[in-house]
This record gives C-alpha cells, sequence and structure tokens, in this order.
C-alpha cells in the first residue's frame, strides 16, 4: 500500500488544504464503517456486509487503489454471492491494513 499527502494533494489538483481535510474526515469516519462491516459479520448478513464494504471501498479507494481497497472489494463481492466462510479471514486482513494506513495518515498528513 503507498501512501502519500502529495499523491492525494495531486489528484485534488494540488489542493493541499482540500487534501488535509479529506484526510482528517476520513480518519473520523472510517472506523464506522469498518465497525458496520465487523457487526454485519457477526450478524451473518450477507448483503449487510456486501452494503457495509461497499461503503468503505468507496471511501477508501479516494486514498489508495490496492491493500485495503482490494481487501474490501473481496469482501463485498464475498457477500454479493454469501460466501460468509471466507470473510472472517478478510476482515482480519482488512482491520491490519487499515490500521497501517490511518497510522501512514497520521504521520504523514
Amino acid at each position: 500500500m503507498t501512501w502519500t499527502p502529495a499523491a492525494l494533494a495531486d489528484r485534488l489538483g494540488g489542493d493541499e488544504k482540500l487534501a488535509r481535510e479529506l484526510v482528517s474526515i476520513f480518519l473520523a469516519e472510517y472506523p464506522k464503517l469498518l465497525q458496520a462491516i465487523h457487526s454485519s459479520v457477526a450478524r451473518g448478513d450477507a448483503q449487510a456486509i456486501r452494503r457495509s464494504a461497499h461503503a468503505l471501498r468507496g471511501s477508501v479507494s479516494n486514498f489508495v487503489d490496492e491493500g485495503p481497497t482490494t481487501i474490501v472489494f473481496a469482501i463485498e463481492r464475498a457477500g454479493a454471492e454469501s460466501r460468509l466462510a471466507e470473510v472472517p479471514a478478510l476482515v482480519g486482513q482488512l482491520d491490519l491494513e487499515m490500521a497501517a494506513l490511518a497510522a501512514a495518515m497520521r504521520e504523514l498528513g
């Protein structure tokens, strides 16, 4: 996973202030989105897993194209296809990736 403030600012036409604001919003909101995935998994609700993973994917893909984006897409697909047995392992990987991304954002941004 590669994330840098400069890469985000470039995506935003060089607007560093907007980049900082987006990072701040993301850091405040992503735990809620991640918790929604965990809750959906705990309930065994495939469609809720799909919806909550889709919401997080939309958010995280603004910052990185691989790593957590790839994993959350796999969770979304597993939910859509009711392949619930593989979701817990994917969520464990996602937790690690999201923690690493958040730490990088806090450190660099």
